[in-house]
């Protein structure tokens, strides 16, 4: 059985660790000196950071008895926020300020890691693709959504798989025309990962929408999207999250127009077709 918060899995790292192999150690080594920060890290940054290997991460979850790294982090980040709720008083702030602030400084972030040649290049990629497939679960489905609905706007057509299985077959037949368009705020849920892999495989166009630069699906993609404010297990879906991917949609939309200006009257003809649905 996992251990759950009250069984207060820091002391249990700092318990075990003098018996863990020295790979195994690093790894403990580096959880207690920041837990706080390992929340916010993929299992490939967290082996690179500790000087171990993925490996030896896995290892070290099972022999605290988890069966993988997102458990661990899950009761990590129980544990963690159980203490600050019985250390920390409660916030007078006003929710709302906060919510704008966070997502002020998520925007200000992702604004500084976005690569202009690289929005651009992807631009062009989704002007010329013969197909494009986008996928994303769970909470980055919205994003993907939205950007199917913004390449609708500019009349380009793209097609989301609402079930995973699916997407995964179709990644299977791809080809070098296509597009794949995957989006995963960790880069590490497993089933987007598939579909990029097996859509770079056949030489399709993986491009990713992640959190994190140093994951499985960024590992896989032609070009890599970041976006700022990583996530952790409870904060998944968070507010500041999504509006830096969607931030990062409607930049490859004014791309896109900029280097094709005649999608403008494509958008004009778009907002027309649908003016009769409203009251």
């Amino acid at each position: 059985m996992n251990p759950t918060p009250h069984m207060a899995l820091v002391a249990s790292i700092r318990s075990r660790a003098p018996n863990m192999t020295r790979a195994l150690q690093r790894v403990a080594d580096y959880t207690l000196e920041d837990p706080q920060a390992v929340l916010y890290k993929s299992i490939t940054e967290l082996a690179e950071d500790a000087q171990s290997s993925e490996a030896s991460v896995m290892r070290f979850c099972r022999e605290l008895g988890f069966t993988g790294f997102q458990n661990f982090k899950l009761a990590l980040a129980q544990e963690l926020a159980t203490q600050s709720q019985t250390s920390v008083p409660i916030s007078t702030g006003d929710p709302v300020q906060n919510l704008v602030e966070t997502a002020r400084t998520a925007l200000d972030e992702t604004e500084r890691l976005l690569d202009r040649r690289i929005i651009k290049a992807v631009a062009q990629e989704l002007l010329q693709a013969k197909h494009i497939e986008i996928f994303g679960v769970a909470a980055s489905a919205i994003t993907a959504q939205y950007l199917e609905y913004k390449l609708a706007r500019l009349g380009v057509h793209s097609h989301i798989a609402r079930d995973a299985h699916l997407a995964t077959m179709a990644a299977a037949t791809s080809n070098p025309a296509d597009v794949y368009f995957l989006i995963s705020s960790s880069g590490s849920t497993l089933d987007t990962v598939k579909i990029a892999e097996l859509a770079h495989a056949r030489g399709a166009r993986v491009i990713g929408i992640t959190n994190r630069s140093k994951s499985p699906l960024a590992a896989t993609c032609t070009h890599v999207l970041l976006a700022s404010w990583p996530e952790t297990p409870l904060t998944g879906g968070a507010f500041p999250s999504k509006i830096s991917q969607l931030l990062i949609v409607d930049a490859l939309a004014s791309y896109m127009t900029m280097a094709e200006p005649d999608r403008l009257i494509t958008i004009l003809d778009t907002a027309q077709s649908v003016t009769d649905r409203n009251v």
